[in-house]
């Protein structure tokens, strides 16, 4: 699980980026939305961003959106900013955590996302090391071509390839 978190989540940067860390996640932090779409464009990948609704949550999910980057977005904001929270949610984010961060949300947060990643159900284990593959050329840009007979899953290998993609 590799997150991204934007901005300073009201001074809780680092009990948040803590926790995660604990969870097994890799943690990366950027300033503002300017950073974030440059290091998502570049290769430098998440699989989660938690954004300070303090940033331009609108802004990061439309560039995000235009850019079809489709890494899930969590607000994160002060207890009693109901509407920042209301406004994150509005624009797109999947999720608001009030702040200061309880170990077992952020938890239950990571879990969630790890979890509808994870989208690919198999039982072979060749297919495992075709998903292995798939994990390791995903990052490039590299063009794919996928065969195989009908019913095989070259759809469900070809949209995994995708949302794990920068493109």
């Amino acid at each position: 699980m590799r997150l991204l978190i934007v901005g300073t989540l009201g001074g809780h940067i680092s009990v948040a980026g803590q926790i995660a860390l604990k969870k097994g996640a890799k943690v990366s932090h950027l300033d503002n939305v300017e950073g974030t779409m440059h290091a998502l464009r570049s290769g430098q990948g998440a699989d989660l961003v938690m954004i300070d609704v303090a940033q331009p949550v609108a802004k990061l999910l439309r560039a995000m959106s235009q850019e079809r980057i489709n890494t899930p977005v969590v607000a994160c904001g002060l207890e009693n900013d109901s509407d920042a929270a209301v406004a994150a949610i509005k624009a797109g984010a999947k999720e608001y955590i009030p702040l200061p961060p309880n170990a077992e949300l952020i938890a239950a947060v990571l879990a969630a996302v790890a979890e509808e990643q994870s989208s690919v159900i198999f039982q072979d284990p060749i297919m495992g090391a075709v998903l292995k593959l798939a994990d390791q050329i995903a990052p490039s840009d590299a063009s794919v071509l996928i065969t195989g007979e009908s019913g095989t899953g070259k759809e469900v290998l070809a949209r995994y390839l995708h949302e794990k993609s920068k493109r």
